[in-house]
């Protein structure tokens, strides 16, 4: 009997046993419809626009720190800003639509977890949860919202689960788009899947602005001014309760150029031993190009305004009247703004200037945009203090001195403000008007000049003129044209062809007078359009920028090598003495040169007596074809004066002869014309034993 009942109650034990152990199984046993069915279905099939979002917000914990980092843009009147960064402008609006769309449509590919214990495993913890151990396990939560703060996406996406594996056709091409497996959870379900995205999500503030803060073409720079000077504080009174500054001025450097095919031109540079370095050149336009923002600090207000314009001047509104004492206090939050961040006001109200700790740069461009960068004091701190603020440290007490005093500076960034104004002279010449030209003044009793075809007809009758005045009848000699009246029709004829080159040149000279106010007009609204994205902020710009932008004299000019064995650069002097002189063809013999005029005569040069005369006979000939060779104003002066009429073939005939050196010598009997001899009064006459010519 015991038996039995001892075996009755193990029966009972086991079957106990059973059922506990098959109830743990269904009661741990997660739904398959729950899970499996909604495999390939879309996580939040109601979002499918971008346009449906009108705010981002991105979660995340840093693995170093353990620190949440939040970052979000939304919306504002049309326009995404950064509330975390006082709300600067969101300027990549393209990043936000490709955030977007990336998690639009997206669907559970497969299950990849079911309990909440697997969640650190795939890294898909929440990033807003309270009790967070282990940073490596969270994810980066990204929460979009549409209109009335309506959530239309709420992820939180994971680690990597591996790269997309194509197939098909699309396997010989390769994965182009750049996908990837992610273990992905919505934060109200414990289920973990595996979802093919492509996503970049980011919580740096640099990631979400323009990185083109100055949107400056490098092509366009044609002027340069960097001034390296320093605000240092006066010591001679260390008693006095005021701090006063003064300008330490360094290397201030000047370059300019036309356009941008033209070299760079710097004041000051000794060409003749100097040259530009053109790499450092082209490394700073770059740097114009793409200068990096680090952070923001938003420019203080009283009652809703700016207390200064951009132009430095103070922005007095009617609101100011009513409350001096509050403008006062206003106007020393300012300077006391200004002052710890390492710029200072100097002038009068009328005429302010900026100065700043660390000098300033200026970049004009062919636009006529005159940038001005103004660099104040270092940060130093975290990225994180930097791009979202830390705690203003108060300029009087403890906490300045206690961060002056710490070792390590953790980074080189600074302050800076940046303004901008127009400068006509910094586009091309403008335009010079053209001069109209004056018309000739008619003078009294003008006539106009014979028509063409009466002067043709009186060169047709000679025959009809008599060459006697004394013949003609008195009263009808025709006077000569007043030469005043030929001078007008001259000048006439040159106005005309003036007025026609002025009306091209008037014509020329209003499209670019057009032209040169269009541009003055695009060059002020640019000045307008970047004063309003500039005047709000102090920006935070990282010290790898700045030192190329503040290069000193020394990063760009290098000195020219010199010369190999100290020759002067040019052309060689290549000379050869021993090599003959050719004659001068042109030399002329009154001018003592020596070479010999030909003679009239043979073809031998005429001999100086002193180098050995020839005998008599031969020297009578040579006497003779001197004197038929004179110069043009003697034979001018050997023709007769007084007949008038004698101007007959004949004797111009025996003039052209005697005056060519190429003709033959006249016939020895003809006597010589005594004023050859008196041409020639250096010449020695001849040996007085001659025997005469010609008898």
């Amino acid at each position: 009997m015991n038996e039995i009942k001892t075996t009755f109650t193990f029966l009972v034990f086991a079957a106990i046993l059973a059922a506990v152990a098959l109830g743990s199984h269904f009661l741990n046993q997660p739904s398959d419809s729950k899970d499996f069915e909604l495999v390939g279905e879309p996580f939040f099939e109601n979002f499918d626009s971008a346009s449906q979002a009108q705010s981002l917000m991105v979660s995340a914990v840093d693995y170093d720190s353990g620190r949440l980092e939040r970052f979000e843009v939304n919306n504002q009147n049309g326009l995404w800003r950064i509330p975390s960064e006082y709300d600067y402008p969101a300027e990549a609006a393209d990043r936000l639509a490709t955030t977007a769309s990336s998690v639009m449509g997206i669907v559970r590919e497969s299950l990849a977890g079911r309990l909440s214990n697997e969640h650190a495993k795939l890294g898909v913890l929440d990033p807003l949860a309270d009790d967070i151990e282990d940073p490596d396990g969270v994810g980066k939560r990204i929460t979009l919202k549409g209109a009335d703060d309506e959530v239309v996406v709420d992820l939180i996406i994971g680690k990597e689960a591996g790269d997309v594996v194509l197939t098909g056709a699309e396997a010989p091409f390769g994965n182009s788009s750049g996908e990837k497996y992610y273990f992905v959870r919505n934060p109200e379900e414990q289920q973990t899947y595996k979802v093919k995205l492509k996503i970049d999500l980011s919580t740096k503030f640099s990631d979400w602005i323009d990185p083109d803060l100055l949107r400056i073409d490098p092509n366009s720079v044609t002027a340069v001014t960097i001034d390296n000077y320093s605000l240092e504080e006066d010591q001679s009174n260390p008693l006095s309760p005021n701090k006063a500054l003064f300008k330490a001025q360094g290397d201030k450097i000047q370059m300019t150029r036309e356009s941008n095919t033209e070299a760079w031109k710097l004041d000051g540079l000794i060409s003749e031993v100097e040259d530009l370095e053109t790499s450092k050149i082209t490394e700073m336009l770059a740097v114009f190009d793409q200068l990096k923002i680090a952070g923001v600090r938003p420019k203080s207000k009283y009652k809703g305004f700016f207390l200064l314009t951009p132009e430095l001047k103070l922005n007095l509104q009617p609101e100011f009247e009513t409350d001096k004492q509050g403008l006062a206090q206003a106007i020393q939050q300012l300077q006391g703004e200004l002052d710890q961040k390492g710029f200072n006001l100097a002038g009068t109200a009328e005429k302010m200037e900026l100065v700043a700790q660390n000098g300033d740069i200026s970049i004009g461009t062919d636009q006529g945009v005159l940038y001005t960068l103004s660099v104040g004091a270092t940060y130093d701190g975290e990225e994180t203090e930097i791009e979202i603020g830390a705690p203003e440290k108060d300029s009087d007490g403890g906490d300045s001195t206690e961060a002056v005093e710490e070792p390590e500076v953790q980074n080189q960034d600074r302050y800076m403000m940046v303004r901008v104004s127009f400068d006509e002279s910094l586009i091309a010449q403008k335009p010079v008007p053209p001069v109209e030209p004056v018309a000739p003044v008619k003078p009294a009793g003008y006539l106009p000049a014979p028509e063409k075809g009466d002067a043709d007809t009186n060169s047709k009758k000679p025959e009809e003129s008599s060459d006697d005045p004394a013949e003609k009848p008195p009263g009808e000699t025709k006077p000569e044209r007043d030469p005043a009246f030929s001078k007008y029709d001259t000048d006439l004829a040159a106005f005309e062809e003036l007025k026609l080159d002025y009306e091209l040149a008037k014509t020329r000279f209003e499209t670019e007078t057009k032209e040169f106010q269009d541009k003055i007009a695009e060059g002020e609204k640019l000045v307008a359009e970047l004063n309003e994205r500039f005047g709000d902020w102090y920006y935070v710009i990282g010290g790898e920028n700045l030192s190329t932008l503040q290069s000193k004299r020394s990063d760009l000019v290098k000195t020219k090598p010199a010369p190999v064995g100290g020759a002067p650069a040019g052309r060689p002097n290549l000379s050869f003495p021993n090599l003959p002189i050719p004659p001068n063809q042109n030399a002329n013999p009154a001018t003592g040169s020596p070479q010999k005029a030909p003679t009239t005569g043979a073809p031998d040069a005429v001999k100086n007596p002193s180098e050995g005369a020839p005998d008599p006979p031969k020297d009578a000939p040579m006497k003779e074809s001197v004197s038929e060779s004179p110069s043009p104003k003697a034979e001018a002066a050997e023709a007769p004066a007084s007949d008038a009429t004698e101007g007959t073939d004949e004797a111009s005939g025996k003039t052209n002869e005697a005056g060519d050196p190429k003709k033959a010598p006249a016939p020895p009997n003809k006597e010589p014309a005594e004023s050859s001899s008196e041409s020639l009064p250096d010449s020695k006459p001849a040996a007085p034993d001659g025997p005469e010519k010609g008898n």
